[in-house]
């Protein structure tokens, strides 16, 4: 069949351009139209259905391109929005930063208007990262007038006292130093005793005789002896107690320190002690 249609496939095209003709000659004839008329609706009808597609694809590129312009502008917005809640952040965290600055001094300068005595506030600028908070380095030193063992205080209780000073730093021994010594009193019996610090960085109230009353939660404040330490700065609180069985003639207790020492932002250097005692909150007088 196939070599048949290959073999008169002249006359097979002749016939069929033929018989188009004559088809579109009939219908022109029952249409009326002009030749030149009637060739352009064929034309159409047979182009409209690639024109439709062509029209559609226009239109879904047209789509695509504004989709793909707005997917930018949103990309740009939210990048302009990222960066703006970014340095929102920033600022909230400035001002939280200055109001938690504000509050530190504002008990400061309480403190230091009611200490009686000539004081001078100072910035931490470095801590002992050798040893369990045994110092500090503060940014005053001899050209403000700081001088050894000076009682250093902040607003929460006692830190320590100066051991070293130069022209513009100092080094505070804190009170949670094994080295150190305060003579302190239990605030509710009037128990007279000494405080040093220890390894863990609390603080062991020595020479506390066995049936002395001391209770856990009992307030624990300078004593004013030694002459360093004004009378009734706060130091601790009692947190454990215990009678040894072993013949020894003193109790143990163990106190956390009031002072925050990991903490530690802003002190007060006390010159010199007042000499009626420190009052630790406003309108009260001084602990005796």
């Amino acid at each position: 069949m196939t070599r048949l249609l290959f073999r008169y496939r002249r006359p097979l095209i002749l016939s069929t351009a033929l018989f188009l003709a004559f088809v579109l000659l009939t219908l022109q004839a029952r249409s009326g139209s002009s030749p030149a008329l009637f060739a352009k609706q064929i034309l159409l009808t047979s182009i409209s259905p690639f024109m439709r597609i062509a029209t559609k694809s226009v239109d879904i590129t047209a789509t695509v391109w504004h989709e793909y312009i707005d997917l930018r502008r949103v990309r740009r917005d939210n990048q302009f929005l990222r960066d703006e809640v970014r340095q929102l952040r920033a600022e909230l965290g400035d001002l939280r930063e200055t109001a938690l600055e504000h509050a530190r001094l504002s008990r400061i300068l309480q403190l230091d208007r009611r200490a009686g005595t000539q004081t001078v506030v100072a910035r931490v600028i470095g801590k002992d990262t050798t040893n369990w908070f045994r110092s500090i380095v503060i940014d005053m030193g001899a050209n403000r007038g700081i001088q050894r063992h000076m009682a250093v205080v902040t607003s929460e209780g006692l830190v320590g006292r100066v051991v070293d000073v130069t022209a513009a730093t100092s080094r505070v021994q804190l009170i949670t130093d094994p080295e150190s010594g305060v003579g302190v009193l239990i605030q509710r019996s009037r128990i007279i005793g000494i405080a040093a610090g220890s390894q863990g960085g609390a603080i062991q109230i020595k020479y506390l005789p066995l049936m002395a009353d001391v209770a856990v939660g009992d307030r624990i404040i300078t004593s004013g002896m030694g002459g360093i330490f004004p009378k009734g700065i706060p130091v601790g609180t009692v947190a454990r107690t215990s009678r040894p069985t072993n013949g020894t003639l003193f109790q143990s207790i163990e106190a956390e320190p009031h002072a925050d020492f990991s903490r530690l932002e802003e002190v007060i250097v006390l010159k010199q002690p007042p000499s009626s005692g420190l009052s630790w909150s406003g309108g009260e007088p001084p602990l005796r």
